[in-house]
């Protein structure tokens, strides 16, 4: 079945892209407004983009009427700094509930019971809980669209990173899965602890790697 996007409603098109891109990483994003008002919220559309410089990305999306854009969007317009803390099994019921319609400037910190500890190179604090979290500095913001089934693409530099010492290997920097135990988004209500059911496969770099499988 082939199915033509201009012919789907935007729940039909949500639907079939949210059970088919997975699992999604969950970027669990913290900003501060211009006053300094904290806010802490996951998002399930976020990807690493390259090394050098260091770069992630996220997607806010149009959130319900009469919203036009999610508090996190007009935070970083105002202040364009963001943590992206990692979202790990032992924080996803805090997770889940930062995902709640707060009204603007109240805290999901406060409303999760999260820990706000300083960052080392932007406004926004990160989640102590986290065992992983990028501070990053608005690269650029680009908007997709700004109607109903829209969003922009948020691009990061990130400045710094941390993570828990346990977790991390200092000679090459690999980070333990099984340690992080990261959760990703799967569709609907369902998500996936991704290290619960992981296998390795040999990557073939060169020509002479794919001779040694024949």
């Amino acid at each position: 079945m082939e199915l033509d996007p201009s012919t789907l409603d935007e729940t039909s098109i949500y639907n079939f892209m949210m059970s088919t891109i997975l699992p999604r990483p969950i970027a669990w994003v913290s900003t501060v407004d211009a006053g300094g008002r904290t806010n802490l919220a996951p998002f399930a559309y976020f990807m690493g983009v390259c090394c050098v410089p260091m770069t992630v990305l996220f997607c806010p999306v149009v959130p319900p009427y009469p919203r036009r854009k999610k508090d996190t969007l007009c935070n970083i317009e105002a202040v364009p700094e963001f943590v992206v803390n990692v979202a790990s099994a032992a924080c996803i019921d805090a997770v889940n509930l930062s995902a709640a319609p707060l009204p603007p400037g109240e805290s999901e910190f406060d409303l999760t019971g999260m820990t706000p500890v300083p960052s080392s190179r932007v406004r926004p604090p990160r989640v102590s809980e986290a065992a992983v979290a990028y501070e990053c500095r608005v690269r650029d913001i680009i908007e997709i669209s700004a109607a109903p089934g829209g969003g922009w693409v948020v691009l990061g530099t990130v400045l710094a990173a941390h993570v828990d010492d346990a977790l991390l290997d200092p000679a090459t920097c690999h980070v333990d899965l099984h340690g992080l135990r990261p959760v990703g988004r799967l569709g609907g209500g369902a998500f996936v602890n991704a290290a619960s059911d992981t296998f390795t496969l040999t990557r073939y770099k060169t020509l002479a790697d794919l001779a040694t499988r024949r």
